[in-house]
């Protein structure tokens, strides 16, 4: 049963992939045109993605809040797995900020690359270049969303926020203060049952995991639930440094994260 089960959800993402491959790459064509019709399409199509894969995958999806959509953002979230991209892809049209590497790794840079994520390394010879292709994003109308911890975290506790990652707040969409919008991911319920500080490994994947075995295992098991909580949106422009930003966007995850945790019952 486990082999068929695991290799149902692979042929049936597959499939679904196939189906959405043409209009995704229209759209994107479209979008480079300048059309706005094919940013539209290049946008929703990976939710419409997701949506089809968290399902598959037994995710529910729990919003508290309400997300920035519409105008360009800078979303800053907290990161615990590989699970978040297909949860937070499944309810914002917007792409992801990751580091290079991520774009080599197995399964991770094909639902990244579907995301249209923007990679960025710690080369100063490339960081204007990079600045000045998240700026040409931000213009066009696309959001991103952030992971300001650099890695993932066990999905109980959240680590330190790197000011650095902050100078993309900068960034001017369409001429105006972008707008950053912190909100929580926090995964409360793991095979049907409420989180335990086991279960989360589950669907948390962090540290020196192998990917492979936990990749089974989550396909093997669930339904599974994830919170999102969205807060109100703010400008760097409000705190006056990177750093203060920082950490008013981790002191409201945190608490977020917190909240679910305790409410998960």
């Amino acid at each position: 049963m486990a082999v068929i089960r695991i290799a149902f959800v692979i042929l049936a993402i597959l499939l679904m992939t196939l189906v959405v491959l043409l209009p995704h790459l229209v759209g994107l064509a479209l979008s480079a045109l300048g059309l706005s019709l094919g940013a539209r399409i290049a946008k929703w199509i990976p939710v419409f993605w997701h949506q089809f894969t968290r399902r598959l995958l037994r995710i529910r999806i729990r919003v508290v809040g309400r997300p920035l959509i519409g105008e360009p953002a800078l979303f800053v979230s907290n990161h615990v797995s590989w699970v978040d991209i297909v949860v937070m892809g499944a309810v914002l049209p917007a792409s992801f900020v990751a580091k290079r590497e991520v774009g080599t790794w197995p399964v991770i840079k094909y639902l990244a690359n579907l995301q249209r994520t923007v990679y960025v390394s710690r080369d100063r010879k490339t960081a204007a270049k990079e600045r000045e292709d998240m700026t040409e994003r931000l213009g066009k109308g696309d959001s991103l969303i952030l992971f300001p911890e650099g890695t993932s975290s066990d999905g109980l506790r959240i680590g330190e926020f790197r000011a650095a990652f902050f100078s993309l707040a900068e960034l001017k969409a369409e001429g105006h203060a972008l707008k950053v919008q912190p909100f929580s991911i926090t995964y409360t319920r793991v095979d049907g049952f409420p989180v335990t500080r086991r279960s989360m490994d589950k669907a948390a994947w962090y540290g020196d995991m192998d990917l492979a075995p936990h990749l089974k295992d989550f396909l093997l098991g669930g339904p599974y639930e994830a919170t999102l909580k969205f807060f109100e949106p703010v400008t760097i422009e409000q705190f006056g440094n990177r750093k203060a930003l920082a950490q008013h966007c981790r002191r409201l995850i945190v608490e977020g994260n917190s909240e679910a945790l305790s409410a998960r019952a």
